[in-house]
């Protein structure tokens, strides 16, 4: 029993240090080719912050694609990405604007998923959409209604998806399980499109009345908590893992945070070095990925001069409040019942590229 034990735990670490390698194998080259770009012409600092979140979860998207579905990325990765910078353009206003950027958010976040249960194309290209919206999110300042910046932001996501794709050449892709007989009435792929797009409307319509200047934190938070569901429960369980999760990580990297001044290479290094150990816990439940992964954007925007426990409370706020309207749209919009396994996003053997699975 002891060596069971024993080989159980060497295959996690393993396994966590796999995880952590592959990360970092794409997200490190995915910042020193876009710094490398300065040489041309200085990116947009939000271009750089979006190729590093793409760089997080795109190796996670690519993993179960197969070169068949190559077209189908390339051909909506384009497309998809100006939609979603266009909706981040949209978000960075006030007023009528910043509600319609909403709505088309919630909508192109949603269509992402629905996309997925026209095969497995569609569903590769479908996931990569997602990871495409969801790292939008996660801007310092509002993005500029500008050619130029949708220029960056196309470049940015084009480096990212590159070194995603060297890091797919050098491993082993997992095969999708067989097609199932999809049960009765809506697809499940369907019924989480609705409730992502509802969740995500709802986080939207909270942060603006919570903290308009911060709207990141609740969309964020409900899009983590609807990654991979496979049922009422199965969301409770998971979502509140990484609500919690992501509340301690908030907390710790704000208050660590503080320690370093703006810009300074010190704070640079931490980021990547808490980014890495966020990567490397991962398998070891969705709790340890969640706080890491929290704590490294936070860094992040300490990094650029957003830091200060003032900004702990309205933080924590808006993923308590995030956490919670996920999971209500997930047990009342649409639920998904445990009847079968082939209800996950888009078919059996697909597991959402988020930043927290």
């Amino acid at each position: 029993m002891r060596g069971r034990i024993s080989a159980g735990a060497a295959m996690m670490v393993a396994r966590g240090l796999r995880s952590g390698a592959a990360t970092m194998i794409v997200v490190l080259p995915t910042f020193w080719s876009m710094q490398q770009l300065a040489l041309w012409r200085k990116p947009p600092v939000d271009a750089i912050v979006f190729a590093v979140m793409l760089g997080i979860a795109l190796p996670r998207a690519l993993a179960r694609a197969r070169w068949a579905d190559a077209p189908a990325i390339g051909v909506l990765l384009g497309p998809a990405c100006a939609a979603a910078v266009g909706c981040g353009m949209l978000l960075s206003d006030g007023g009528a604007s910043r509600a319609v950027g909403a709505v088309a958010f919630s909508a192109g976040a949603a269509i992402a998923v629905w996309l997925r249960r026209f095969g497995s194309a569609w569903r590769a290209a479908g996931t990569v959409a997602s990871t495409l919206f969801l790292a939008v999110l996660v801007r310092l300042a509002p993005l500029p209604r500008t050619w130029s910046q949708l220029g960056w932001m196309l470049v940015a996501a084009g480096v990212a998806l590159v070194w995603a794709l060297a890091l797919r050449c050098l491993t082993v892709a997992v095969q999708p399980a067989p097609s199932r007989r999809p049960a009765a009435g809506l697809p499940a792929s369907t019924r989480m499109a609705v409730q992502l797009g509802c969740g995500t409307l709802a986080s939207f319509a909270a942060a603006q009345w919570l903290d308009p200047d911060h709207l990141v934190w609740p969309v964020l938070t409900v899009m983590v908590v609807h990654s991979a569901n496979r049922g009422r429960g199965d969301v409770l369980r998971k979502g509140a893992q990484r609500t919690v999760g992501a509340l301690v990580g908030t907390g710790a990297g704000t208050v660590l945070g503080g320690l370093f001044q703006t810009g300074s290479r010190t704070a640079l290094v931490a980021l990547f070095a808490v980014l890495a150990l966020a990567a490397a816990a991962r398998p070891y439940g969705y709790l340890f990925w969640s706080a890491g992964v929290t704590a490294a954007l936070v860094f992040l925007y300490s990094y650029f001069g957003e830091s200060g426990a003032d900004l702990l409370a309205r933080r924590l706020l808006g993923i308590a409040v995030g956490g919670a309207i996920g999971m209500t749209a997930a047990w009342f919009v649409l639920p998904v019942r445990r009847r079968g396994r082939s209800i996950r996003l888009g078919g059996p053997g697909n597991r959402p590229p988020t930043l927290d699975t």
